[in-house]
Formats: C-alpha cells, sequence, structure tokens
C-alpha cells in the first residue's frame, strides 16, 4: 500500500487546541416566543482541546475521528430581557470524510464534511433555578485545513471547523432554551505524528 502523501505510513495522531467561537446569536420572532420561554440564546467563546486519529486511503481520500473537551456557558434571554446563564463542559465526538487537494511535498490542504455529537454536561455554576441536566445534540460539521510536513513523520495540522448544532434546552420543561441552531467556528492547530 502506498504511503500517504509522503509520509511513513496512512495513520496519524494528533492532539492541540482549538477555539470555540459562535458566529451568532440567534433570535425568536414574536410571534414564536411564549411568557416563558427564551427569545434569545448566545454563547460565551473559549479554548479547548483537541484529539484525532486519521485513516488515509486512495491518492485524495481519509477518515478522520476527532474528540474535543471545552467549557462555556449558555447564556438565555426571555421576553422580560432576564437572563439565565448555564456553565457546561462540553464534549464533542465529530467523524470526518477528508478530500485531499492538490498539494507539494510540504503543504497538504483538504476539505472535510462530517458529522457526530455534543455532550452538554452543566456544572454547578447556573443562574436557572431548576437544575439543569446532561443533555446531547447532534452537529454536523464542515471545514478546511493543511498538513505542514516537518519530517518523514511529524506535521503541523491548521484547521477551520464549522459546527452547525441545535441550542440545549438542559431538559428544563421548555423555560430555557430557544431550539435554534448556532454555527460554531472551531479554528484550530495540532502537532501530528504518523506511524
Amino acid at each position: 500500500m502506498a504511503h500517504a502523501q509522503g509520509f511513513m505510513s496512512n495513520v496519524s495522531v494528533g492532539v492541540g487546541f482549538e477555539g470555540i467561537f459562535p458566529a451568532a446569536t440567534f433570535t425568536k420572532s414574536a410571534a414564536e416566543v411564549s411568557s416563558t420561554s427564551a427569545s434569545t440564546q448566545d454563547t460565551t467563546k473559549s479554548v479547548g482541546v483537541i484529539a484525532d486519529a486519521r485513516y488515509e486511503f486512495g491518492h485524495h481520500s481519509a477518515l478522520d475521528f476527532s474528540f474535543t473537551l471545552n467549557r462555556n456557558s449558555e447564556i438565555y434571554e426571555d421576553p422580560n430581557q432576564n437572563l439565565s446563564r448555564v456553565q457546561t463542559n462540553n464534549a464533542e465526538l465529530i467523524g470526518s470524510y477528508i478530500f485531499r487537494l492538490p498539494s507539494n511535498e510540504k503543504v497538504k490542504p483538504y476539505a472535510l464534511l462530517g458529522g457526530g455529537m455534543i455532550r452538554f454536561s452543566p456544572n454547578n455554576n447556573f443562574t436557572t433555578g431548576l437544575t439543569p441536566s446532561t443533555e446531547t445534540k447532534p452537529a454536523f460539521a464542515y471545514g478546511f485545513g493543511s498538513d505542514f510536513k516537518l519530517s518523514e513523520r511529524w506535521a503541523v495540522r491548521v484547521q477551520y471547523r464549522g459546527l452547525v448544532r441545535s441550542d440545549p434546552d438542559f431538559k428544563l420543561s421548555g423555560s430555557f432554551g430557544t431550539a435554534l441552531k448556532a454555527n460554531v467556528a472551531e479554528p484550530s492547530a495540532e502537532l501530528v505524528y504518523h506511524f
């Protein structure tokens, strides 16, 4: 089997840091808002850690599985402009198909498309009155990146990944959450080892 893109093997693992940057605040229209539900949802920015494993096959394809841990807060505003906040520890498990773009020996760009899930685990920092519960939401992933080869076994990976996911409501009986979609930008940098 030919080795992937000039590296020693087709299997690699990486570890690094990832930024969590929600791209928008989502607001319900007046017709959609009840007297108790949140009308606006916002997510705070944060930094997390990412680890992934990648298997490359053929000349242009790879499968990637990544695991990310981060912490941020979901902030809700009700129709009376009262704010509620839930701080959560989040775990993201995402699988992606990687399509290799034209490259040279040192720079190896790619595009990605995939999906997975995000587990929102509230800690003790919340202002909702009722205790929020752990919740898992599906996520759609898209993005692009590039590997910059350092040696036969080492590379630096720089990536932009966007996640589209639903706003969590932490199972609080419809009092919180907007049931709207959020687009979260997740740029990352990793050190990658090829076996």
